[in-house]
């Protein structure tokens, strides 16, 4: 196999856990065999390996010595309290951010809305996450706190998984670009408390949405 075909071999697989993963084809604490996931997937062992070391990276699977590789089961107090901490130090960050934003920046943020929310009607939910997250930290960032930059950025890479995981973004009536338009909005007119209490319910926002995506049917369907 040349390199390239390896490559996309690899990525195709990796791409394909990481869907059925995330709709749930694949249900948490489920062990990746990667004998079985190569032959229902069709391609040798190598790829499926890849593909593994990939999504553990990304903290969607914890191998566990002499035992294999299990997708994650966060708990639902443990989802909670995460997010909780994340709405504390993005209302941190939105109140420095209102203090020193200036229009140019306010135009960046309105343009980064502009891109989220491109793919969220493309229903790309990868490029999504990325979007979402680049403006939540230009927002921290623009805060002018790097201690603060760093911790927000380590939490939305947590809180990212449970999103992966439970996929709130399937409720057509939910968009979250909305709310996101209204944190810039009052930062715009630099309304402080405006723009904290927006970001609390964006973040409440999303904690509900991950409460009604979680529950599922014990029989739903398994890779």
């Amino acid at each position: 196999m040349s390199p390239s075909r390896k490559i996309n071999s690899e990525d195709a697989v990796y791409r394909k856990l990481k869907t059925a993963i995330r709709k749930r084809y694949i249900k948490q604490g489920s062990q990746l065999v990667e004998v079985a996931l190569a032959q229902q997937l069709g391609v040798s062992r190598t790829p499926v390996r890849s593909a593994i070391r990939r999504l553990e990276a990304e903290g969607l699977v914890n191998s566990i010595p002499n035992r294999g590789a299990f997708v994650i089961t966060p708990t639902q107090k443990e989802i909670e309290e995460t997010f909780l901490v994340r709405a504390q130090l993005e209302i941190m960050a939105i109140r420095l951010t209102c203090m020193r934003v200036t229009a140019k920046q306010i135009e960046e943020l309105r343009n980064l809305i502009s891109l989220e929310t491109k793919v969220f009607d493309e229903s790309n939910l990868d490029e999504y996450y990325t979007a979402n997250d680049n403006l939540h930290l230009k927002i921290a960032e623009l805060s002018g706190n790097r201690v603060l930059y760093s911790y927000i950025k380590e939490l939305l890479d947590r809180t990212r998984i449970f999103l992966i995981l439970y996929d709130p973004f399937y409720k057509l009536e939910y968009r979250p670009t909305s709310e996101h338009e209204a944190i810039i909005d009052a930062l715009a007119a630099g309304d402080a408390e405006r723009a904290a209490t927006a970001v609390e319910m964006h973040i409440n926002s999303s904690i509900s949405g991950l409460d009604s995506a979680g529950h599922l049917p014990e029989d739903y369907l398994s890779l």
